[in-house]
């Protein structure tokens, strides 16, 4: 794994010739994820940045993407919305700060209307309303394939149909990277990052009350809900994903992940 020549690019905008594209600028974030309904924050300071192009970003709701890794070879690590834009000095530097959030704007304006006769799976009333939140989906198979509902109908908010529906069966949905994604104990999906002090790995993880704590270089490979095998010193096995934390900058100091994991589900 190289682990040279920090990279940080934003990309503002949808995905056409409008969308704004910065890297050559200094950069730092702090960006967390968790495995909840609540939509992903965190934080992005640019130095220096134009007035002009400043303007471009002031728009509340604005699709703004994250890449961060090393040697040209930047990773997504965040793809949300701007919630808003501060400015700021430090001694001779301007600082403009984007506060960056999940896609709150698409995540409260989905709605779902719909009506079952007779028995339906929760699988089926949940690939039917993901759509209306214009984000894909992954994972559905957590939701146990035996979970029933008979004439059942619902009109409203997409987010509180999936509370009513999944909380029952102790089913966990998010949203990630524009991705809508499920999750339910200690199941996680298929693949598998491998984290050693040979990729990455700083320090040993060690054992929580918690779950399994690690840190390592910012590795976006490193995703919620999925597999990753530890091997250090004091911790050697193959975990699921719960927290995530990318933060550092692109010029010096901390450009770490952090994050914390659990046992796997034994098969």
């Amino acid at each position: 794994m190289r682990i040279y020549k920090r990279i940080i690019r934003v990309v503002i905008g949808q995905e056409d010739s409008t969308a704004l594209s910065i890297e050559n600028l200094f950069m730092a974030i702090e960006i967390k994820k968790l495995i909840s309904a609540k939509p992903n924050e965190g934080s992005l300071s640019i130095y220096n940045l134009s007035d002009a192009t400043e303007n471009q970003i002031r728009e509340k709701g604005v699709r703004i993407r994250v890449f961060a890794g090393y040697d040209n070879r930047p990773v997504l690590i965040h793809d949300g919305d701007i919630r808003r834009v501060e400015r700021d000095r430090s001694q001779v530097d301007r600082i403009t700060t984007i506060i960056l959030g999940g896609n709150l704007t698409k995540l409260s304006q989905a709605v779902f209307n719909n009506g079952y006769s007779g028995q339906v799976s929760v699988r089926q009333i949940v690939r039917d309303a993901v759509p209306t939140f214009n984000i894909d989906a992954t994972d559905i198979d957590q939701i146990p394939s035996d979970a029933f509902l008979y004439d059942f109908s619902f009109s409203g908010k997409t987010s509180i149909l999936l509370d009513k529906i999944l909380n029952p069966l102790k089913v966990q949905w998010f949203e990630t990277d524009n991705l809508i994604k499920f999750s339910k104990g200690k199941r996680a999906f298929d693949n598998v990052v491998l984290l050693t002090q040979e990729t990455g790995l700083i320090g040993s993880a060690s054992i929580t009350e918690k779950g399994v704590k690690f840190r390592s270089v910012l590795n976006g490979r490193i995703v919620l809900n999925e597999r990753i095998k530890i091997g250090s010193r004091l911790v050697n096995g193959i975990y699921k994903v719960i927290q995530i934390l990318h933060k550092g900058d692109n010029r010096d100091g901390e450009f770490v992940t952090e994050g914390l994991c659990t046992e796997l589900e034994q098969s």
